[in-house]
């Protein structure tokens, strides 16, 4: 028959060079002390369901067995190798070559598989199972390689063989649980890893991946019991903690979630982001003084301030009706200072917000005048300006001031018009100070506009175009009569009547 040392073996400046005295492959495997002791004890045969062997290879595996565990793994393969070519072509001249046991090439697998050469032990296990189809430890094993080499696709049919061919062992069906996981497909994937952690409770891996099966399907309320039990386990395991806090968001559990945080908060192991989140859940709960101060530690968590997340705490403090705490939290950020003009000029309009929110439109008008002047072209200073002289004009009671802050708001409303990021706002804004006006038919093509830029539901502002369409028949129906009557009393020779 065709020699198998081509195939199988190194040659013996390869065995030399072989890094075989420690394991490589990847921690899902390895880090378990129990994968190295059964690798050892997968040396011994199996005889009522695997291949037999000769009685010189029994006394061979029981050699390379102490040697393994030893940790003298180039020693054993060298004891393996040379073995192999002996049956195969034999010094003895008195001896007809021979052939190895599929036990013999599944040992040779091992070795190589121990110092890392999946490429060889590949092969070898691959051999050993052509030469008998049901060796299940070598199934087993390939599936652990193609695992260590995070071949997904190749090592899932391999395991399902595996457990075809009797394999109780819960790393497989650990194992064939995180690739099922990796194939999204959840619903398997919770199956193997309850049949792993069924049989291996203490197993903190099984417990995680059966974890996130039920992420994946929204299994919530299943995933965070069985997050309670690791965390039990695990207490500084921040990610679990934040998993937890995650499906807890997803059930409507809010404040359970923000107890979560509070916790890696006090721990110290919350990051910036994590924080900002505390805080967007106590602002939704109405708790801002709480808000505010995880928006504070956010800021100081951050190795370098993220400025438009700052900005955008600030936001959501005034939007909830808290303008002096928005006020606070900027004038922190002010504090630390290497701002860049844009930074700048994004708090300003911040603080335009907290000022109109605070009522105050003496300080809102300075504010968007300064802004004006150092970048007359910003389209949101621009829209901020027509609306802040759209409300002067609102409450303005003598009739010439009133008339002049109307004059300032559709002069701005009318270059914001230009601007695309505020056009729908610039247009709507236009089209209501027109209707507020009764200059119903003035304000049609602006409203119009506006509709065709929303985007998202239109139904309430379609409603109002159609108010505003009516209002303006009335009011041209009006004029026509109005007309009309006047011809007639021209005609007639009296007098007009006046104008309503």
């Amino acid at each position: 028959m065709r020699s198998l040392v081509p195939i199988l073996l190194l040659t013996a400046a390869g065995l030399m060079q072989a890094r075989a005295e420690t394991f490589n492959a990847p921690a899902i495997l390895f880090r378990d002390p129990q994968f190295k002791k059964d690798l050892v004890g997968s040396y011994g045969i199996l005889s009522d369901i695997e291949p037999k062997v000769s009685a010189e290879e029994q006394a061979l595996l029981g050699k390379v067995g102490e040697l393994f565990e030893k940790s003298q793994f180039i020693a054993a393969e060298q004891e393996v190798v040379r073995f192999i070519k002996e049956v195969e072509a034999p010094t003895d001249p008195e001896k007809k070559p021979g052939d190895i046991s599929a036990a013999m090439v599944f040992v040779l697998g091992n070795l190589y598989f121990s110092s890392d050469r999946t490429e060889e032990a590949r092969r070898a296990f691959l051999e050993a199972i052509r030469r008998f189809p049901r060796f299940r430890r070598a199934h087993t094993n390939l599936g652990y390689l193609y695992i260590s080499k995070n071949q997904i696709e190749e090592a899932v049919p391999i395991f399902q063989r595996t457990i075809e061919l009797g394999e109780t062992n819960p790393r497989v069906y650990g194992l064939l649980g995180y690739c099922y996981l990796q194939q999204k497909n959840a619903l398997a994937s919770e199956n193997a890893y309850r049949q792993a952690y069924l049989l291996d409770p203490k197993n903190r891996d099984w417990k995680v991946g059966l974890t996130q099966a039920l992420m994946q399907q929204e299994k919530l309320a299943e995933a965070c019991s069985m997050l309670d039990t690791l965390i039990v386990e695990n207490p500084d395991d921040r990610q679990l903690w934040l998993q937890q806090a995650n499906a807890l968001i997803g059930q409507g559990k809010k404040m359970d979630a923000a107890v979560n945080l509070e916790v890696l908060r006090l721990k110290g192991q919350a990051s910036e982001t994590e924080l900002n989140l505390l805080g967007n859940l106590y602002m939704e709960q109405g708790e801002a003084q709480l808000a505010l101060f995880a928006y504070l530690d956010a800021i100081e968590k951050a190795p370098k301030l993220d400025v438009p997340r700052a900005l955008k705490s600030a936001r959501i403090l005034n939007d909830y009706g808290y303008p002096e705490k928005a006020e606070a939290f900027v004038e922190k950020v002010a504090k630390i200072g290497n701002l860049s003009s844009k930074d700048l000029m994004d708090m300003d309009l911040v603080r335009v917000k907290i000022h109109q929110a605070s009522g105050d439109t003496a300080k809102t008008g300075a504010l968007l005048r300064d802004l004006f002047t150092r970048d007359p072209g910003n389209a949101e200073v621009l829209l901020e300006l027509a609306r802040h002289y759209d409300t002067v004009a609102k409450n303005e009671t003598d009739e010439a001031k009133r008339s002049e802050a109307l004059g300032e708001a559709k002069v701005h409303f009318k270059l914001a018009l230009e601007k695309e990021a505020v056009a729908y706002a610039a247009n709507l804004g236009m089209g209501q100070l027109l209707v507020r006006e009764k200059q119903y038919q003035e304000s049609l093509p602006f409203i119009e506009k506006a509709v065709a830029l929303k985007t998202g539901d239109k139904a309430s502002l379609e409603q109002y175009l159609s108010r505003v369409r009516r209002a303006s028949d009335r009011e041209t129906q009006r004029k026509e009569r109005e007309a009309a009557d006047r011809a007639e009393a021209e005609a007639s020779g009296k007098k007009a009547p006046a104008a309503k």
